[in-house]
């Protein structure tokens, strides 16, 4: 008798909890729907972030962004063999792949960049949705992409996006080795296309390449073996082993037939990694000198990886779901925050003197997300390791592992280049934000959103007053750029006056007085006029920035550019105080190769005829011709 009312109950509560939770989970098709939703505004967020300044600067010093790379190569002037190239080659190919296909122009790359950041925010979003909800991953990946852009030498066609684009696509297509129940031909099948992606991200950019090639391999094979055993593991690391060398073999075979492989290794990874640091211990000295200026966002970033790591545990058992109507509720609140902080500082952009500025500078609030992905990620890589070798490691925290090895390879490696610059948030930031989002609900979630709105409205605020400049040389904010010049070459821009007056003069002065078998060169770099006359320069090199070539190297240069007398010179003198700042930074406070290159220019500017001088971006910049 007793067992009837059981039985009733047991099926009274099956009830209560299977209804509810089958009317929460979306059909496939409105999962579809949804998830197509929220790539959709990612994509258009970042898009609209990008369009307020895509084409509003140039990228004189030192961000033509591949152009006269480009444009050597369709020339049939190769990188190691003909010029100076301390990076690996893909990108060159890239961007004259581009200028082929699209025209040999400055906006073309630039378009091609903008193109390559709505992908790179489609790659993230696709990797958040797999482990967390739609709108949550939406507005993690939409904020993500526009603080990667923050940093103000972010020349839009980046080889910096470029690889990481490629190391989360290779670390995207890993991620599916992980899922359970994966026969031996999706096994191999994914670890070749994976090997394939790192071996390109390698061939982009050797520092975030390396850690790619080492982190996928290490970190799915060792999870694989953990959770499916060691065949499932060695599946994968067939697969990936494959795509790696196929790749390679293609790559180092086009090198061997041009000659060119013992030049791009002696320059990719010695010449190269030695203008900055002729020590690996001066990489921790460059380290802690930008820690000292940035100590608040480290600390910063200490305190909200502290109320981070309750949301991530919790994160790591289950991923929520949403009813669809909640999902697209959500995805349209992300569309209107991401939309809204970006018109609304666009609207009103501060001017420079105002003393609203002078309090609130806009490029701040993003530097603790700087520290914090990085050290994030390293964090979980030790938790996870830990988890591992306790033999303690779940499916969903394999997922996460490896997506905390690649942020922690881009984070890293990329700090190697530079130690904080905002394209180290991808893609650790994301996942951050994207736990935070996951937790949260309530006032909470909402601190979250108002965070992530501040940070919107702040990063379109910088962006649209400075967006671009290198070293000290700032071009003019968005809302001087109203002019189009009269060169092809500059077709599709729109640019503050001084730089059209600047940039045509100087091309118009180039043509006139050589020839395009002639040779010119520009000091300090502005290698936009390289591939805009398509003068090759007078030396190897056709950048000599001081962390791109070694002191050895500059001195050879400046021989070079003596004996080659250009039939041009465009020289901007750099101050001193800034010369001394640069050799306290790269070369430990000791006398850089740089003073011998400003001596060569002064000893032949003495000989050759002033044509005219300009006021660019505050530096005076001279044009000399040949006598």
């Amino acid at each position: 008798m007793s067992s009837v009312p059981k039985q009733r109950s047991e099926f009274q509560d099956l009830h209560r909890v299977t209804i509810p939770e089958r009317d929460l989970l979306p059909s496939p098709a409105a999962r579809r729907a949804t998830v197509l939703a929220g790539a959709t505004v990612t994509a258009l967020v970042t898009l609209f972030f990008l369009l307020l300044f895509w084409n509003r600067f140039l990228g004189i010093r030192s961000g033509d962004g591949g152009f006269t790379g480009g444009v050597f190569f369709l020339k049939g002037i190769l990188p190691y063999r003909d010029f100076y190239c301390p990076v690996p080659p893909l990108f060159v190919l890239r961007s004259a792949a581009a200028l082929a296909i699209f025209g040999k122009l400055p906006i073309v790359l630039r378009a091609f960049g903008v193109f390559e950041r709505v992908i790179l925010s489609l790659l993230l979003y696709g990797w958040l949705v797999r482990f967390f909800r739609v709108k949550d991953a939406a507005l993690a990946a939409m904020v993500t992409m526009v603080i990667s852009t923050g940093d103000v030498a972010d020349p839009v066609s980046s080889y910096n996006h470029f690889t990481i684009m490629l190391a989360i696509a290779s670390g995207f297509a890993a991620s599916y080795a992980l899922d359970q129940g994966r026969k031996k031909r999706a096994l191999l099948t994914i670890g070749c296309l994976a090997g394939v992606l790192s071996l390109l991200c390698l061939a982009s950019k050797q520092t975030i390449g390396l850690g790619v090639t080492f982190a996928i391999p290490v970190v799915v094979g060792l999870c694989l073996m953990s959770l499916e055993g060691v065949r499932k593991a060695a599946q994968f690391l067939a697969g990936f082993s494959a795509g790696w060398l196929l790749a390679a073999g293609v790559l180092l075979g086009w090198m061997m037939h041009f000659g060119i492989l013992h030049a791009f290794l002696t320059q990719s990874f010695i010449q190269g990694p030695a203008a900055k640091a002729s020590h690996p211990a001066d990489l921790l000295v460059h380290t802690f000198a930008t820690l000292k200026d940035l100590w608040w966002a480290a600390l910063s970033a200490v305190i909200v990886l502290a109320i981070w790591w309750r949301p991530l545990r919790r994160s790591e058992s289950n991923k929520k779901e949403d009813t669809t109507a909640s999902s697209l509720k959500g995805v349209l609140l992300a569309l209107i925050l991401g939309l809204g902080a970006i018109a609304a500082s666009s609207l009103v952009l501060l001017p420079w003197d105002s003393p609203a500025f002078q309090v609130f500078q806009p490029e701040l609030p993003a530097k603790p997300t700087i520290y914090a992905s990085l050290m994030g990620s390293g964090l979980l890589l030790f938790y996870y390791s830990w988890r591992f070798l306790s033999r303690n490691l779940s499916r969903r925290q394999s997922q996460f592992a490896l997506f905390a090895s690649i942020s922690f390879a881009v984070a890293f490696m990329t700090s190697l280049s530079f130690p904080a610059f905002e394209a180290m948030t991808l893609p650790g930031l994301a996942l951050i934000l994207a736990v935070f989002l996951n937790d949260f609900e309530g006032w909470r979630r909402f601190a979250v959103y108002a965070a992530c709105g501040i940070v919107l409205f702040s990063q379109t605020q910088a962006k649209e007053r400075m967006p671009f400049g290198f070293a000290d040389w700032i071009e003019p904010s968005v809302k001087d750029a109203t002019m189009a010049s009269s060169l092809p070459e500059l077709r599709g821009f729109l640019l503050p006056p001084s730089t059209v007056d600047f940039v045509d003069s100087t091309i118009r002065i180039v043509r006139e007085h050589s020839t395009p078998n002639d040779t010119i060169f520009v000091y300090p770099e502005l290698g936009f006029f390289y591939g805009a006359t398509e003068r090759r320069p007078a030396t190897f090199s056709a950048s000599h920035n001081i962390d791109v070539v070694p002191d050895s190297f500059a001195k050879q240069e400046a021989e070079r550019l003596l004996r080659a007398r250009p039939a041009v010179l465009i020289y901007g003198r750099l101050p001193e105080p800034f010369l001394r700042e640069e050799e306290e930074h790269w070369r430990n406070g000791q006398r850089s190769g740089q003073r011998d290159l400003i001596a060569a220019v002064e000893t032949l500017a003495q000989e050759y005829t002033l044509a005219r001088t300009f006021q660019v971006f505050g530096h005076p910049v001279d044009v000399f011709v040949r006598p």
